[in-house]
């Protein structure tokens, strides 16, 4: 099972909608997809339209107890971070296979920076959410410089509720566009609908199925698929210059 890992340089940047709407394009691409919380406090069920009291199953429970949306598997593992044996417990679960039939989703918050750094060089990539706003652009250079080179091999970029409307957004856009090149995989753009679809507890897909957010996180969705066959090397080589089709459409 390839496993991607959704990340963030810093919190609030919509890296739990990423990961589960990731999962729910590569499941309708026909994929086996398990999305994985690591968050104490997780809002992932309400991005499949589930209560958010609903407690998620631990990785390692058994199907029966799984909760189901869509065909997708959602689970939850919050000791993740601080158990030294989660990595080769994936081996050993064979959850770092090659191949697209059987896909991991993880989804890890900001403030877990250590225990990302030591999932992503087992992972087929890393889809690291920013913003296009000042605070996240300050942190780029830090977060670049310490990055490990096998680290930002394996890593993609996506923008995150983008305003087109605004020049401030635009501009930020344009820098990331410049700053990370080809490892730009495509952007999402502002959507009223995204947090009303929420509010009413239903899918985005549902509420709104022309969203432009939806349009876009399923273009990078599609753009993950030939990804898949890599497991625990780099999708993209360093010096790689041939940008994505979805980042070109960025």
């Amino acid at each position: 099972m390839p496993v991607i890992v959704c990340h963030s340089v810093k919190g609030g940047a919509g890296t739990t909608f990423m990961a589960a709407h990731m999962a729910m394009s590569l499941s309708e691409a026909g994929a086996n997809v398990t999305v994985l919380s690591v968050a104490p406090r997780d809002t992932l069920p309400m991005h499949f339209g589930l209560q958010p009291a609903l407690t998620l199953p631990s990785l390692f429970a058994p199907a029966e107890d799984a909760v189901l949306v869509s065909g997708i598997d959602l689970r939850s593992f919050v000791r993740a971070p601080e158990d030294p044996d989660f990595i080769p417990t994936l081996r050993d679960m064979g959850y770092l296979d090659a191949g697209p039939d059987r896909v991991l989703v993880i989804d890890i918050p900001a403030a877990d920076y250590t225990f990302a750094r030591r999932v992503i060089p087992h992972a087929s990539g890393l889809v690291a959410v920013l913003n296009a706003a000042p605070d996240t652009l300050a942190l780029m250079p830090q977060v670049l410089g310490e990055a490990s080179p096998e680290n930002i091999a394996a890593t993609t970029f996506v923008i995150n509720a983008l305003d087109e409307t605004r020049r401030l957004s635009r501009h930020a856009a344009a820098f990331i566009r410049e700053l990370v090149g080809p490892r730009l995989l495509g952007r999402v753009r502002l959507d009223e609908a995204v947090p009303e679809a929420i509010a009413m507890l239903q899918p985005l897909a549902r509420y709104a199925p022309s969203s432009a957010a939806l349009a876009d996180v399923r273009a990078i969705g599609a753009a993950l698929l030939p990804l898949l066959e890599n497991p625990g090397r780099p999708w993209m080589a360093r010096d790689s210059q041939a940008p994505t089709s979805a980042s070109r459409a960025a």
